[in-house]
């Protein structure tokens, strides 16, 4: 008698828990990502070679020859005239110059290219390193037309390669900008540097995770291609309050403009750091938000439960 009350006590306690879960896993999300940056041949950025510059030839300055090498010395052991002091600090400078063009061409040969400056020291610059970012936002129901406008995003949008992938961040971003009054939930996280492998491994991670968190994708664009859910969901009987979205983005070059959000006035800079990355510094985009369809909800006790790091502001 006791086991088959405590049976009945423990299936009701599943249930209980269960019931939310349910409700949870029928909303719907849409996503748009792409890693193309993760997969180019060279994971260095690129310049355009200077006019004129061929393979093993200097494009520095030109070292100069002076004509009569031994005019003017008068020989070593008798002193040097003005003449032979000023024929020595020709010849350094131009030893100077000959170095400084072998340096460039080794570094040109080997991928390197820190700057425009040749002297710049190439300490800093790790081709083979990648930093992650991670931004997080709850809106509120005024903001809802932005679920058709990242459909649209998702449907139109180039994910295949990093120009495009470049033009859906800043799109994103500049949306984002717009609707920053309605922003009233944030949550920010950066990591790196850290090596490439790595840091794909961890932005599918993090894609997978918000993907989850949804049971319908109804769009999801990927690498060039896109999918569609025609999957029919019952309406929901709650009232929407709130659409998030999240953006996971690896770049090549940490972004000094990134960091925690406390207050308001810190979305705008950080959503426009965010959007000027540019395609040679673009590695992957992650884009997603839920609910996406018009009749799907997410009230505020499932957005505090489901993103317990969501900050207010």
């Amino acid at each position: 008698m006791r086991t088959w009350r405590w049976t009945v006590a423990f299936s009701m306690l599943l249930l209980l828990l269960a019931a939310p879960l349910d409700a949870f896993a029928r909303r719907s999300g849409g996503s748009f990502s792409g890693r193309g940056g993760f997969r180019s041949p060279s994971t260095s950025p690129s310049r355009s070679p200077s006019p004129g510059y061929r393979p093993g030839y200097n494009t520095g300055p030109n070292v100069f020859v002076v004509p009569g090498f031994g005019w003017g010395f008068g020989g070593l052991g008798g002193g040097m005239g003005m003449g032979s002091l000023l024929m020595v600090g020709m010849l350094g400078l131009a030893g100077f110059y000959a170095y400084r063009a072998l340096r460039n061409a080794s570094r040109r040969e080997s991928g390197y290219h820190p700057g425009d400056d040749p002297d710049e020291s190439a300490a800093d610059f790790r081709p083979d390193r990648a930093y992650l970012y991670k931004v997080q936002l709850g809106l509120g129901r005024s903001a809802r037309g932005l679920q058709n406008r990242l459909a649209h995003f998702a449907e139109q949008g180039d994910t295949g390669t990093e120009t495009g992938l470049a033009a859906l961040l800043s799109q994103t971003a500049l949306e984002l900008i717009r609707e920053k009054d309605s922003i009233r939930y944030v949550q920010t996280s950066a990591d790196g540097p850290m090596p490439l492998a790595k840091a794909e491994t961890k932005m599918n991670g993090l894609s997978l995770a918000e993907r989850s968190r949804f049971d319908v994708e109804r769009v999801r664009a990927a690498d060039g291609g896109v999918r569609k859910a025609s999957e029919t969901l019952a309406d929901s009987e709650a009232v929407l309050e709130y659409i998030v979205v999240t953006l996971v983005v690896a770049t090549r070059e940490p972004l000094a403009e990134f960091g925690s959000v406390d207050e308001h006035v810190q979305l705008e800079p950080l959503l426009s750091a965010l959007g000027g990355v540019s395609p040679r510094e673009l590695l992957g985009l992650e884009v997603v938000w839920t609910p996406a369809d018009p009749s799907d909800a997410l009230t505020e006790n499932d957005l505090l439960t489901t993103y317990p790091n969501l900050r207010g502001l």
